[in-house]
């Protein structure tokens, strides 16, 4: 694999932002073990997956502490590690657009620099945590950009969360004034998945695949298991998985190498 450690101004935050790259090239595995290598060519334009962070992380997190390179270079797979802060992948009420800049902006900008295909159907996004809840908004505010979305141990049913915090049973490392106007009234806006993916099928918009896992021993294991079957009420084409596992690297990294399977890739 190439590596790219990209910091660029991004005119949608207003400042400058870093983003890790993988994009797919022989390695000398392949080459004495008369594997095949000639998928970097002129022309090439490879399958790509935006791959988020978790609360507290950023653009590094994936590539320090899981072995993805590995598992993408098994797939031919090129892969966006972008930073967003503890935005919870909003257009913060007070801060930046980062839903924006992931989803135009960002896209835009690593098609321009690198062979990384544009089609709907080679175009994924996974993450863990604060970046499950991120890959499934992603994948659902722009359904005609993702053929699939991968949440491992995800934040995925923000209003249950945001009751949470509203009676003082969590606080975390957010500052939700900061993230939504009205933290309080999270249920029923496009921040809550579940009410965003009943609009989008409102639209006649083609929902993108899901794939969702979760440690039984993990602390946000319940709040899985009551998505995973508000998603199914709601007609997604959902895989759900559960493993024995806590909220920890040894199960991300174990488990995105099962997403990346699931995915279907080329």
């Amino acid at each position: 694999m190439a590596f790219f450690q990209v910091n660029f101004f991004s005119p949608t935050l207003g400042f400058n932002t870093d983003l890790h790259v993988f994009i797919p090239t022989p390695n000398s595995d392949e080459l004495l073990n008369h594997k095949r290598s000639d998928y970097f060519k002129p022309g090439a334009k490879f399958q790509v997956l935006y791959l988020l962070h978790g609360a507290y992380g950023d653009n590094t997190d994936w590539m320090r502490l899981t072995s993805i390179e590995k598992y993408a270079q098994k797939h031919r797979l090129a892969v966006v590690m972008p930073s967003a802060s503890n935005s919870f992948y909003q257009n913060m009420y007070c801060g930046s657009d980062y839903l924006t800049y992931l989803t135009e902006e960002l896209p835009a900008f690593v098609q321009a620099l690198f062979p990384i295909s544009s089609k709907r159907e080679n175009t994924f996004v996974a993450g863990l945590s604060m970046g499950g809840y991120g890959a499934v908004k992603l994948a659902m505010e722009k359904p005609q950009q993702y053929a699939a979305c991968a949440s491992l141990s995800g934040a995925i049913d923000l209003a249950a969360i945001m009751a949470q915090v509203n009676s003082g049973e969590i606080a975390g490392p957010f500052r939700w004034d900061a993230l939504f106007e009205h933290p309080q009234q999270i249920a029923g806006t496009d921040a809550d998945l579940f009410a965003l993916i009943e609009k989008r099928k409102q639209q006649g918009a083609v929902l993108p695949r899901v794939f969702q896992s979760c440690g039984t021993e993990d602390f946000i294991y319940e709040a899985n298991v009551s998505a995973a079957q508000k998603l199914r009420a709601l007609g997604v084409d959902l895989t759900y998985e559960e493993h024995p596992g806590i909220h920890d690297w040894d199960y991300w990294d174990t488990h995105i190498q099962r997403a990346l399977d699931w995915m279907q890739l080329a």
